[in-house]
């Protein structure tokens, strides 16, 4: 019963992450997008709330899910949240690591990860991060579910929903997470499609999410206000390696992949329900404004 945003441009935008909140524009504010409600998400103390769920509507760069030294896992990093580099370039509390430590939750500059064996690259998140308090303190702190799938190439989106919430991990990896910032679940970018007229919303609903790039189905990913045409990263991992992720990819599946890729970071968040929309339609001209 979860209440979501479907098509290819619905008005589901809102300004967010704004420097201003007082005079929120497209100079002042970023442009988000709001997933939908979701029901009887459990928060950080405990208790249930039906929250808000929205995704930045453009990337903040390309980085890698995670990697590790070339003496651990080879080199090539681990699908478990709880401890990914990129869960530690999103949230507080990793300002002490020397790379991605907190940076785009500070809106500082620095170094982060962008390979295979720890590789680094340069990163300044200084006008692209979460600009001042008003905005930290809106996100609801939750339990995420870190569900995965032993395969990607028979599941429909209604699987991964399921799968997500489950409890299959790779061996010794978290079922849960409780924070902030993450990032879309495969089925948050199944269930945005619409459809079309050569294939509409129960027929992309129906096919498998790895075979969406398909040309019998192209009106699944392009009546889908997720898809923007590159390489995404998701939150949820495959079992079967302790390095593999699903990421949405340019022809508009959802596959695995390698956590040391460098992908389109897509930040995902909770707003607290106290929060309200104070004016705006939800449309690209005039995005809801919260009175934050």
């Amino acid at each position: 019963n979860n209440i979501r945003y479907i098509g290819a441009n619905p008005n589901n935008y809102v300004y967010f992450n704004c420097s201003d909140y007082s005079n929120q524009s497209d100079s002042t504010c970023e442009k988000w997008r709001i997933i939908g409600v979701f029901k009887n998400m459990i928060k950080e103390d405990g208790t249930q709330e039906d929250l808000v769920k929205i995704i930045r509507n453009e990337s903040i760069g390309t980085y890698s899910w995670d990697t590790s030294d070339t003496t651990d896992n080879t080199g090539a990093g681990y699908g478990d949240w709880t401890n990914s580099d990129i869960l530690k370039l999103l949230n507080a509390g990793y300002e002490t690591e020397k790379v991605n430590g907190s940076l785009y939750y500070n809106s500082k500059k620095g170094t982060c990860y962008s390979g295979r064996e720890n590789a680094t690259k340069s990163c300044d998140f200084t006008s692209t991060g979460l600009k001042n308090d008003l905005t930290r303190n809106a996100i609801e702190n939750v339990i995420w579910r870190l569900g995965g799938s032993s395969t990607d190439k028979e599941v429909i989106t209604e699987t991964f929903y399921k799968n997500e919430r489950g409890t299959m991990v790779y061996s010794g990896h978290a079922t849960t997470w409780k924070g902030k910032v993450g990032l879309m679940y495969p089925s948050d970018y199944g269930y945005a499609t619409s459809g079309g007229t050569t294939s509409n919303r129960q027929s992309c609903l129906a096919k498998e999410l790895y075979n969406w790039d398909e040309s019998d189905v192209v009106d699944c990913k392009n009546n889908n206000y997720l898809y923007n045409g590159n390489y995404q990263w998701t939150l949820t991992p495959i079992t079967l390696k302790a390095h593999y992720i699903l990421h949405a990819y340019p022809s508009g599946g959802v596959c695995t992949t390698i956590t040391y890729r460098e992908d389109d970071t897509r930040p995902v968040l909770y707003l607290k329900s106290n929060i309200t929309i104070s004016t705006g339609d939800g449309s690209n001209s005039s995005p809801y404004q919260l009175s934050v």
